[in-house]
């Protein structure tokens, strides 16, 4: 049987052979260990196109994400609408403002539960953003150019 951690003389295993994690350290996000350590000192040129390429793909993919949905919903309605008025649907309107009041409602009280959250999560990116000018500034040039491609 294995001894105690601080015991080393019964199983021959040193302190020295055991590796000392930084509790510290567990409670960031990969994103906040990434810009806080290895990008925020390499040189501007470095940190530009670091930024600038990752908000570029992530204009890109917004943009695409984005027509998709866009034609699907629209679609969605022009089928519902030309149903609706060749007679082949009927729509209960008083249920559906019905659902939609109590949808509202729910998501209300989903954005005042989560306040909180949404304030502290807004503020972690402020401050990130702040602390990496030069990368945020690179990611919203990109992101613009990604959207406009």
């Amino acid at each position: 049987m294995a001894s105690a951690a601080g015991d080393s003389s019964d199983s021959g295993v040193s302190d020295s052979q055991f590796e000392i994690l930084e509790i510290a350290e567990t409670g960031r996000n990969w994103l906040e260990k990434a810009l806080d350590g290895d990008l925020s000192k390499k040189s501007v040129p470095v940190q530009i196109a670091i930024g600038g390429s990752t908000g570029w793909i992530a204009g890109y993919l917004f943009q695409k994400v984005g027509k998709a949905a866009a034609t699907a919903v629209g679609g969605g309605l022009i089928v519902v609408l030309i149903g609706y008025h060749t007679g082949h649907l009927k729509i209960n309107w008083t249920k559906f403002e019905t659902d939609v009041s109590k949808t509202k409602q729910k998501m209300q009280d989903q954005v005042v539960q989560n306040s909180s959250y949404i304030r502290k999560f807004s503020d972690q990116i402020k401050q990130l953003a702040r602390k990496n000018l030069v990368i945020s500034g690179g990611f919203g040039a990109g992101f613009l150019l990604g959207m406009a491609v």
